[in-house]
């Protein structure tokens, strides 16, 4: 990053003083990285003169041949429909649940052919039975997105996410109220080792709800978690919140765990627990069958 930055180092005596494989593959790392600064801005003198000089230096003294393994492409992963039937409890009410999402993958699917943290769903429906034969409809998901890629020294990526559609929140008496909604949020992604992911960001919230008084209530919050790709699976935690103008306040503490049953059948187990200032804490546990054609 040095080099990058002063190509004068190149010919400083601690420099010249690594081996010449070494300074091969330092030249080319600090040469690509200026490059990939460079891209999509105005020309620059002196991004052409650091750039000039690391390949002349590269041009003395080149680097091995890079032999990079190509990682698994979505394609050769788990289909992009999804069929979706679950069996649960959200406090103490049993149910079943049946979804279907027209496309792609989130971020506890089946892993092969997908980067840690890439998440595009397009297309989510999910119906849930009560006892006693009661059904609602507890999502309807338009669009969901997450690119949680990871920062490191040299880049300094944004991750982001945005979501709209239908969803279920706590209502007044215990019940659930159907809400729409529109969300999106901004901040960072660390990597740990090969599988482990850490996330923050800061999140915005518009809803129009039955029990506020406006039609349109907005909030920020806070949305966390790590993303962790064990043998069984992926494993995710969440703990995120909304804090609205009126005063309402809601968090939520989430689990997921999918094990991969094969490339294109998951069994996912999660967990909840949410809080409102609307009604007690409550508990949600779900076993859920995922299979994957089309």
């Amino acid at each position: 990053k040095r080099r990058a930055d002063d190509d004068s180092l190149l010919d400083a005596p601690d420099f010249k003083a690594l081996p010449m494989p070494r300074q091969a593959l330092i030249q080319d790392a600090a040469f690509r990285l200026v490059r990939y600064r460079a891209t999509g801005q105005a020309r620059d003198s002196g991004i052409a003169s650091r750039s000039y000089n690391l390949l002349r230096a590269i041009n003395r003294n080149p680097p091995p041949d890079l032999q990079v393994e190509r990682p698994g492409q979505p394609e050769d992963g788990h289909e992009s429909r999804t069929w979706q039937f679950g069996v649960g409890s959200r406090d103490d009410r049993a149910f079943a649940e049946y979804g279907l999402r027209m496309a792609y993958h989130d971020l506890a699917d089946n892993a092969y052919g997908f980067p840690l943290g890439a998440q595009i769903e397009i297309g989510q429906l999910k119906l849930r039975q009560y006892e006693g034969n009661r059904w609602q409809l507890q999502n309807l998901d338009l669009v969901t997105i997450r690119s949680l890629t990871p920062r490191n020294q040299l880049l300094k990526p944004l991750s982001w996410q945005v979501a709209g559609g239908l969803e279920r929140v706590p209502g007044e008496d215990g019940d659930e109220n159907l809400v729409s909604h529109l969300n999106g949020g901004a901040g960072g992604s660390w990597m740990f080792g090969d599988d482990l992911l850490l996330y923050a960001m800061g999140t915005a919230r518009i809803e129009n709800n039955r029990d506020f008084a406006a039609a349109i209530a907005p909030a920020v919050g806070f949305d966390s978690g790590l993303l962790w790709r064990n043998p069984l699976g992926n494993l995710t935690l969440e703990a995120k919140g909304d804090y609205f103008h009126n005063g309402e306040v809601r968090r939520s503490l989430g689990f997921v765990q999918q094990v991969e049953l094969g490339r294109d059948l998951g069994l996912r187990l999660s967990a909840e627990r949410e809080f409102s200032h609307v009604g007690k804490p409550i508990n949600e546990v779900k076993l859920e069958l995922r299979w994957y054609y089309y």
